[in-house]
């Protein structure tokens, strides 16, 4: 996603779960954050190295990676792969000593980071994994020849996945209207209202998953592929049931939703005013202030007089 604040100071972009707040003058970050994982969704443990070592073999094993305190996990994760590839036997087939280069790198990134890596590429260090629980059940039963004797045991169902997996997809952003709040919405259906300093401030819950919002000075619109929520703070005003996965155009003094062969305008509170119903799939609606609305298809052009202008004149 991408979005400009109205006074042009500031713009948004996004990536998986992540959004940064960047200065249009400069291009420095202004703040940065990240959707917490979606619902059910937990951290996996790694397994953990048995390996322990001295200061002196932790000094050795930096010695060998090539690096020097203070050293953070990115760093030992990006030298690991680039030494890696370089030491590993598959592509030094000719190279006697590469299978001892290779398991002594193997020894000093356990000792360095406590996980296991036997079983592991170099791809794959480093890299994230979590779990979600999908059905938990206990049994018990009684034990023969005990009074009152019981045995129980518990099945659990999970599946695991990558960081992606349980990551919150941001779907939908937009900064508010007079000032530099933002919006973000993710595939959980959760819309995280952003502070301009960059602290979350309020949720909407609305789940499913939202595909556009428009902030006014006076509401919040929230569309979905199947309702628009009309809100006003805390209040929900108006719930619009959406078909053909609509478009939200927003003007001053109310808005309009464009599906493919039908286009509604509506009060700023979403009460519907008016409807155009097409042939053909709509191209462009226009709405001059001078009380027309014109809608537009491939072959024809229609205009419609006495309908209440969207902008103030």
């Amino acid at each position: 996603c991408v979005a400009v604040s109205t006074d042009r100071s500031r713009y948004l972009v996004t990536a998986v779960d992540e959004a940064w707040c960047l200065s249009t003058q400069n291009g420095d970050v202004i703040w940065g954050l990240r959707l917490p994982t979606q619902e059910g969704w937990t951290r996996a443990a790694a397994p953990r190295a048995d390996r322990v070592g001295t200061s002196a073999e932790v000094e050795a094993a930096l010695r060998l990676m090539d690096l020097k305190l203070p050293v953070t996990p990115q760093n030992l994760t990006h030298q690991y792969r680039q030494l890696a590839l370089q030491c590993h036997p598959d592509r030094n087939p000719n190279a006697p000593e590469a299978t001892r280069k290779f398991q002594d790198l193997v020894a000093a990134m356990e000792l360095l980071t406590g996980s296991d890596l036997n079983g592991m590429d170099a791809g794959e260090v480093g890299r994230v994994t979590y779990e979600k629980i999908l059905s938990r059940q206990r049994f018990t039963g009684a034990v023969n020849g005990v009074p009152g004797g019981s045995v129980g045991f518990e099945v659990t169902i999970s599946m695991g996945g990558s960081e992606k997996s349980a990551a919150d997809w941001i779907y939908a952003a937009n900064f508010a209207a007079g000032d530099n709040r933002l919006f973000l919405a993710g595939y959980s259906g959760r819309v995280v209202e952003v502070s301009e300093g960059g602290i979350p401030a309020r949720v909407y819950d609305v789940g499913a998953v939202p595909r556009q919002i428009v902030h006014t000075d006076s509401h919040l619109y929230i569309l979905t592929d199947t309702r628009l929520y009309v809100l006003s703070e805390d209040r929900l005003d108006a719930l619009v049931d959406v078909l053909d996965k609509g478009t939200l155009l927003v003007g001053e003094t109310g808005f309009g939703l464009l599906e493919s062969k039908a286009f509604s305008w509506f009060t700023p509170t979403g009460q519907r005013v008016g409807v155009v119903y097409t042939k053909d799939p709509i191209r462009r609606v226009l709405s001059p202030a001078d009380g027309r609305l014109v809608v537009e298809t491939r072959q024809h052009r229609a205009t419609v007089i006495g309908a209440p202008s969207w902008w103030r004149s």
